[in-house]
């Protein structure tokens, strides 16, 4: 049984961990270092006095700038920051400089809490300083008058298709359905392993999973995979959470073949759409694993659909979880009919995440679902099927396409290990066409892969331009960020 919303604010939750079981470990890092819960909630006390000694007030805005393995001071800066009434603006370490400057502007960001080993990007002109530079030694726990609706985080979405936009993340959005009677009860819990780029939106939702999820997080780099299978033998990993970029990672380094993977029964993936290749692939090296799929937006969160891989269904993405409710809406808001495409809506009782400025916010104050901009349709069982991005899907010769099912089919292609397809231009005329671009084992190997789609695919659903590059321009969290290649094809 869960209690109602108003009932807690994010620090509550860290403090029911430490209060039941302190020391149980929260993160194990690489398995190199750890930290439980008990010294997390006394190290978040002490930043929060750190920065409340700093005249930090509720509702002011402060950036989180972490890289590489840095987790637990970003778990400790994290937790300090809500608990002394403060909003965590989160930010990875790569960003440039610019994109940095363009955040912190309009969140109107008043300091910023580093790494170690991350620079303070040129240009800031707040305050910047590291955890151990804040701590006050103070750990003396601390009540800072909070509610539900004010915000705990601000997460920019991945920048697929465009500028990332920020979203902004109240209390009562992230201690939705989450009472103390979960917290009383570890038992074993078995450890998940979660390779997450730190300072992203991912590891804002891998802070709320330690902070609700009894098992502990084994958290490792994001671009090897071998180590990866190294910690799931040597930890006897059941979970592996996953983006589709270290699936495909995975897959190519076959890393089934020098480590025993037996131990794993939950594949897990929210970020994007798997491809089915790469999804029967994973489970034939790891027999006892299912593919697990949590089909959420970010703004949507945390009213999600989610479903097992299935090989004769691969763009089913499931039915709506318990509290979560779903549209599949033409343009009149209306729902469409049984198997009719239409643009994704979802909404639950939690207090609703909204982006924090422009046309998008202003469709979500007109009511009480949230628009994802995703198509998809609901087939005769009530399932919803994932058709693709509004903002990608494609009209040829007056077909509309999707071009996560036309990516699907050229992973299916032998030779091909990345792939993108998006609407371009055709030259001379109003009109789209669809481009391939691809990384290719053999670039002689083009010919096959015209002749597996040319079997595979209606027409339409052919690209007529293709492009092979060394790799494809991927973001932090290993997306294809499309509206860089459409400027590449554009120039090419």
């Amino acid at each position: 049984m869960s209690v109602a919303t108003p009932a807690l604010v994010v620090p509550d939750l860290l403090r029911l961990r430490a209060e039941n079981h302190p020391d149980q470990i929260v993160v194990n890092i690489n398995g190199e270092r750890t930290l439980s819960y008990g010294e997390w909630y006394a190290r978040a006390n002490a930043v929060a006095r750190g920065l409340l000694d700093r005249g930090i007030t509720r509702g002011d805005r402060i950036a989180l700038l972490f890289g590489g393995l840095d987790w637990i001071d970003y778990a400790v800066a994290y937790l300090g920051i809500v608990n002394a009434g403060a909003t965590a603006v989160h930010m990875h370490g790569g960003i440039s400089a610019a994109e940095f400057n363009r955040r912190i502007t309009q969140c109107q960001v008043i300091g910023l809490v580093r790494g170690h080993d991350v620079a303070v990007p040129e240009g800031f002109a707040g305050w910047a300083a590291t955890v151990d530079e804040i701590d006050s030694g103070d750990s003396t726990p601390l009540k800072v008058d909070l509610r539900p609706d004010d915000l705990a985080d601000i997460l920019y979405t991945s920048g697929t298709t465009g500028p990332a936009k920020a979203i902004a993340t109240p209390h009562g959005n992230l201690t939705f359905g989450r009472g103390p009677e979960g917290f009383k009860q570890l038992g074993k819990p078995k450890p998940l392993l979660a390779p997450i780029p730190l300072g992203t939106t991912s590891s804002a939702t891998t802070m709320a999973i330690a902070l609700t999820n009894p098992a502990t997080l084994v958290l490792c780099p994001v671009d090897d995979v071998h180590r990866m299978a190294e910690l799931i033998e040597e930890y006897q990993i059941v979970s592996v959470m996953f983006t589709p970029w270290i699936g495909i990672q995975m897959v190519a380094g076959k890393i089934h073949e020098t480590h025993d993977l037996s131990c794993v029964e939950t594949l897990a993936t929210a970020s994007a759409p798997l491809p089915p290749a790469t999804a029967s692939e994973l489970m034939r090296m790891m027999p006892n694993a299912r593919v697990t799929s949590v089909y959420a937006a970010r703004e949507a969160v945390p009213a999600v659909i989610a479903t097992t891989f299935d090989v004769s269904r691969p763009f089913c993405v499931g039915r709506p979880g318990e509290g979560s409710e779903l549209l599949v809406a033409g343009p009149d808001g209306n729902p469409v009919a049984t198997g009719e495409i239409g643009e994704i809506w979802l909404r639950c009782g939690a207090p609703k995440r909204l982006f924090l400025e422009g046309t998008e916010r202003d469709e979500q104050l007109t009511d009480e679902w949230t628009r994802t901009r995703d198509l998809g349709y609901l087939d005769t069982e009530g399932e919803l099927h994932l058709f693709d991005r509004a903002a990608d899907a494609v009209t040829v010769d007056g077909e509309l396409v999707s071009t996560i099912y036309t990516e699907a089919a050229l992973y299916e292609c032998p030779g091909v290990e990345q792939a993108a397809v998006l609407g371009v231009p055709k030259a001379g005329t109003e009109r789209m066409e669809l481009a391939a671009v691809l990384v290719l084992a053999d670039d002689d190997g083009l010919p096959a892969v015209r002749a597996a789609l040319a079997e595979w695919l209606e027409p339409h659903q052919i690209p007529t331009r293709f492009q092979l590059v060394d790799a494809l321009p991927r973001g932090v969290m290993g997306k294809v960020l499309k509206h860089r290649l459409r400027a590449q094809l554009a120039d090419s």
